[in-house]
């Protein structure tokens, strides 16, 4: 099962990469373009992403979150405001490169992991550590998504970033 999890993350790390690839070849014009949309900007979907990758490697460290109080989410709202302010200002191969530090931090947690269906609290309902995982790269597969209709809005093709084409990559 640990090998499944850690595909996935490495799906998740190729699609990521596979995306900051392509907006650097577009221009930093383009993915800062405001555009009526999920996000202001593609690239504040792509700091959406890092930032609540980041936010689950914490959640784990933690060992999970038993209460979810005022203060607890004061405190995760000032934890996500700087972790976007760390963004601020920077170009999306440098984003890309936090996102690849960050995977480096998930993919180490996942090996260290001795029982990868530990279950971790979170505020009211439990869940097991591999549904969290799963549930990383389906989020960052969602707003990859939201970046590519964004980027059609801009006139330009998205670039393939599916789990099936990933596989074929891996068979060439």
């Amino acid at each position: 099962m640990k090998s499944y999890v850690l595909q996935q993350l490495d799906y998740h790390v190729w699609a990521n990469q596979k995306v900051c690839a392509y907006l650097k070849e577009l221009s930093e014009e383009i993915y800062r373009k405001e555009v009526t949309s999920v996000f202001p900007t593609i690239y504040d979907a792509m700091v959406h992403i890092y930032v609540v990758d980041r936010g689950w490697l914490s959640f784990f460290e933690a060992g999970g979150v038993t209460e979810i109080s005022a203060e607890y989410l004061e405190r995760l709202k000032d934890s996500i405001d700087a972790m976007v302010a760390e963004t601020a200002g920077i170009r999306i191969e440098e984003l890309g490169q936090m996102m690849n530090g960050l995977a480096s931090q998930l993919r180490v947690f996942v090996e260290q992991q001795e029982d990868i269906e530990a279950i971790y609290p979170s505020g009211g309902f439990n869940s097991r550590c591999i549904d969290y995982i799963q549930h990383i790269v389906n989020h960052g597969t969602y707003h990859r998504g939201n970046v590519t209709a964004m980027l059609r809005q801009l006139g330009h093709p998205g670039t393939p970033t599916d789990y099936g084409f990933y596989l074929y990559t891996l068979s060439q």
